[in-house]
């Protein structure tokens, strides 16, 4: 069925919403925002790994990581079993789940590290790689995007190379 404006619009303030939400929280006291290593923007203040951020880090972790994944795990198994019975893949569906574990992982491993274990033993420079690479993550699912979509891969290559590829005749006759 087709997605509706009201749905859309309503999904769309919930997310904006939830996103409101936790970024507030450290600014009215449960869990704390300090400086990244480098200084050159605000993260999580990891360092203090006390009770506060314990059980901010914990409620983050579930309502932002594990629940949008296991989201985005049972929908992209959907898609793949709606692909595998038409026969037409489209789009490699674990793509974009194992992107955002490869890119929100060290992120989060250096968080729960940060609250059984002190962090700043470990250097500025590297304690900034992960946040970093957390950061790509709207990059890299436009580029997941981009080339998983067969329409946008050609014309990106079009637009590179100035040739057009041309589509694979697909037999469409039942056996």
């Amino acid at each position: 069925s087709k997605l509706q404006w009201s749905t859309a619009i309503s999904m769309m303030v919930f997310a904006w919403l939830f996103a409101a939400f936790w970024s507030v929280m450290p600014l009215l006291g449960w869990g704390e925002y300090d400086y990244e290593p480098l200084r050159t923007c605000c993260t999580l203040d990891y360092s203090k790994g006390d009770r506060n951020y314990i059980t901010f880090l914990f409620a983050l972790s579930i309502f932002n990581f594990m629940i949008p994944g296991f989201i985005m795990l049972t929908a992209y198994q959907s898609i793949h079993q709606k692909f595998k019975k038409s026969g037409h893949y489209k789009f490699n569906t674990g793509l974009p789940l194992k992107t955002l574990v490869v890119c929100w992982g060290p992120y989060c491993l250096l968080c729960f590290y940060a609250a059984v274990e002190n962090v700043m033993f470990i250097s500025p420079k590297y304690r900034m790689i992960p946040a970093i690479i957390a950061k790509t993550v709207p990059t890299m699912d436009a580029f997941v995007y981009a080339l998983g979509n067969e329409n946008y891969r050609g014309g990106i290559w079009q637009f590179l190379t100035g040739q057009k590829i041309e589509k694979a005749e697909v037999d469409n006759k039942t056996k």
